[in-house]
């Protein structure tokens, strides 16, 4: 007998899958693997692509080793914010499938649970694969410490400001960089100012007492 198991479930109430993680947390760290292996390099390129609100619910996810409270998210980024972030990581997914760098069997990197069949309800949690955390995780830290001189860090800096203020992803990028190259003479001038010597203070008159 195979002990070697896979689950597709659908339906059932928020409660269930809170004693599913319960039980799940329980076991070794290899005891769960992903269909097919997902790269660290891809989940970074992933978290790197998708909006702020987004990336929140990915930290939230890693953080919870797996689960995202509904709740949580709202109190955090506020109401009316997690249809974005869900559709940005979907459309992710999607255009690195395309791209050839996402494998198509895969687990889906958050499955939702609803308080009620019809959807109309509130989304409860979040969930992910458990086989997904740890690389989810590392691609985050990577994420959050560029590596020093690593010429895009400015831009993906830059990005997230713009994503704030209302662009979307790729319009975002395409600012920051823009905004980069066409600013470029004043930003090496304003760096070598104030990275080169500073001004010193003013040199003490000694007085001679006669």
């Amino acid at each position: 007998m195979s002990d070697t198991y896979t689950l597709h479930i659908t339906g059932a109430p928020p409660d269930w899958f809170e004693k599913m993680h319960a039980l799940v947390a329980q076991l070794p760290a290899d005891a769960l693997t992903a269909d097919d292996t997902l790269t660290v390099e891809t989940a970074f390129d992933l978290f790197d692509r998708v909006t702020p609100d987004a990336k929140h619910l990915l930290r939230l996810a890693v953080a919870g080793n797996g689960r995202a409270l509904g709740a949580d998210f709202r109190a955090q980024r506020g109401e009316g914010r997690l249809n974005g972030a869900t559709t940005s990581i979907t459309l992710a997914v999607k255009a690195l499938r395309k791209k050839g760098s996402w494998p198509a069997s895969a687990p889906d990197v958050l499955t939702s649970t609803k308080a009620g069949p019809e959807g109309y309800r509130k989304t409860h949690a979040f969930y992910m694969t458990a086989a997904l955390v740890p690389v989810f995780r590392a691609a985050i830290q990577r994420h959050d410490k560029p590596p020093a001189g690593d010429p895009q860090a400015m831009v993906g800096h830059l990005a997230v400001v713009f994503e704030e203020m209302g662009f979307s992803t790729p319009v975002a990028r395409e600012s920051a960089q823009e905004f980069l190259e066409r600013h470029a003479d004043d930003l090496a001038a304003w760096l070598a100012h104030h990275s080169g010597p500073q001004d010193r203070a003013p040199e003490q008159t000694s007085h001679t007492e006669g």
